[in-house]
């Protein structure tokens, strides 16, 4: 008992295996045909695209349609015409046809860096009418599918092979040939009339021709370019103080922020320096109390020397030693009173010293390169050589492009320019001339041109460093 259960479940997978093979087959020609038809028409690169793309719509709608015959798709028509079923499983899968190659339109723009608005357009030309259009192809391929699979069910699968196979078939019932016959009619009826319905829908795009006078217009030239993508504007940063890299931070692409800190110098040198700067400080500071109170008490000695010298109680003689006591006094506290103001001068500069070991980032920006090492001694104040170079917004790029002497009398300001770059190939960008200048000579006879064009970059798919290859178009009117 238990070896027959496990033949009709070994024999029933395997016909299932086989259906869902036959039917997978039939789509993926189906759908691969008309993705190849597509991509000629086209002229489209991506045709591993949907060839891939066709392979899993087969296989996912091959298991749909499987699944569809187990749950009975269409069996109320089962004791009706064949051209019944025929047409209503044509419908219902024609719309999954069509569903599943919206998805695939949409995944597929995904993949080339579209949005979703954007992928709609190459969805049967993104109108209605195209992908009705396209419905009603998928409609008309599949009735000989369902056609077969019909006749097979209703005149038997030897029968149907006899009928299309064998020269001399054998004998049919009246009634099977009767049903033959209407439902290939039916067939070639429906495939007509939705051959004719596809035409009707797309017979507007026949070319129109359209007489017009002819008068002076503007000319359009292209100049072509090659160039290298930069930022707009850009801010190094220096070492503020000499010292050894101790810690780095920040790295090529990074993304920064005003006053994040990119690097650190060893701060042990200068905090040696304000410590020592704070003891002396406190010293002098000491001093300069202690010089501020004998001030203080020589001044009220001299006083008091003076009122007894009014009344000619004291001698001259102690009122000349407490008035050279006083100005002793004096010219220490004031020479005291330099020494802490010079302390507290150094000890500010020494501070803003150690806080310079800090190396920080002047503006909110990208890092684009990175020229220091741990453990590198830097050189306080090397303008030449900065630690990082920052792009300070990367929304606005700048194209640095050669134009040849020969083509630059034909560029102008403000002229539009379009350019791809290698790791985009299919993505046109947009930008216009906003600089001309003479760049150096490449020899005697020849001199290249530079020009900068200005391009927004709100995706932020430009980076500095591409290369890019450009188009400037050039208008000029003429009314000769």
């Amino acid at each position: 008992m238990m070896n027959e259960r496990l033949s009709r479940v070994k024999t029933g997978a395997i016909d299932e295996t086989r259906k869902l093979f036959w039917i997978f087959l039939y789509l993926f020609v189906l759908l691969s045909l008309f993705s190849f038809y597509k991509a000629l028409i086209l002229n489209e690169e991506t045709l591993i695209y949907h060839q891939g793309f066709a392979l899993i719509n087969a296989l996912a709608l091959a298991k749909v349609m499987l699944v569809g015959e187990y749950l009975h798709v269409g069996d109320n028509f089962k004791n009706r015409p064949l051209i019944f079923p025929i047409i209503f499983k044509s419908a219902v899968f024609a719309v999954l046809l069509v569903c599943f190659h919206i998805i695939e339109e949409s995944f597929i723009g995904v993949l080339r860096g579209k949005t979703l608005s954007q992928s709609v357009p190459s969805i049967g030309g993104g109108t209605l009418e195209g992908i009705v259009g396209i419905g009603i192809i998928m409609f008309v391929v599949l009735m000989p599918f369902f056609a077969f699979r019909e006749l097979d069910r209703v005149i038997g699968t030897e029968e149907l092979r006899a009928l299309l196979f064998e020269t001399k078939a054998r004998a049919a019932s009246p009634i099977l040939r009767r049903r033959w016959r209407t439902a290939a009619a039916a067939v070639a009826v429906v495939a007509l009339g939705g051959g004719w319905l596809t035409w009707s829908l797309h017979r507007s795009t026949t070319a129109r021709y359209v007489r017009q006078k002819v008068e002076a217009g503007s000319m359009v030239r292209t100049v072509t370019a090659s160039g290298i993508v930069g930022p707009a504007a850009t801010a190094p940063v220096i070492a503020r103080v000499s010292g050894v890299i101790q810690v780095l931070e920040c790295d090529v692409k990074m993304k920064v922020k005003a006053g994040q800190v990119c690097a650190k110098i060893d701060p042990r040198p200068y905090q040696i320096m304000v410590d020592r700067i704070k003891s002396d400080l406190a010293g002098a500071e000491a001093r300069f109390a202690k010089d501020k109170a004998d001030l203080a008490q020589a001044k009220a000695a001299f006083e008091h020397h003076e009122a007894l010298a009014e009344r000619r109680a004291i001698s001259h003689t102690a009122i000349e030693k407490s008035l050279k006591t006083y100005e002793q006094a004096q010219a220490r506290m004031k020479l005291q009173e330099v020494t802490v103001g010079q302390l507290q001068a150094a000890l500010h500069a020494a501070e803003i010293n150690l806080g310079s070991t800090d190396v920080v980032s002047p503006i909110d920006g990208v890092v684009l390169s990175r020229n220091v090492k741990m453990g590198q001694t830097v050189a306080e104040g090397s303008e030449t050589s900065s630690l990082f170079l920052i792009a300070a917004d990367l929304a606005v790029i700048h194209i640095a492009a050669e134009v040849r002497e020969k083509d630059i009398g034909e560029v102008e300001f403000g002229d539009k320019a379009t350019f791809t770059v290698e790791s985009l190939p299919n993505r046109p960008f947009t930008g216009v001339v906003m600089q001309i200048g003479q760049s150096q000579p490449i020899h005697e006879q020849a001199t290249n041109y530079d020009v900068v064009i200005s391009a927004s970059n709100p995706d932020l798919l430009l980076e500095p460093g591409m290369r890019a290859t450009i188009r400037i178009q050039s208008q000029r009117r003429y009314d000769g």
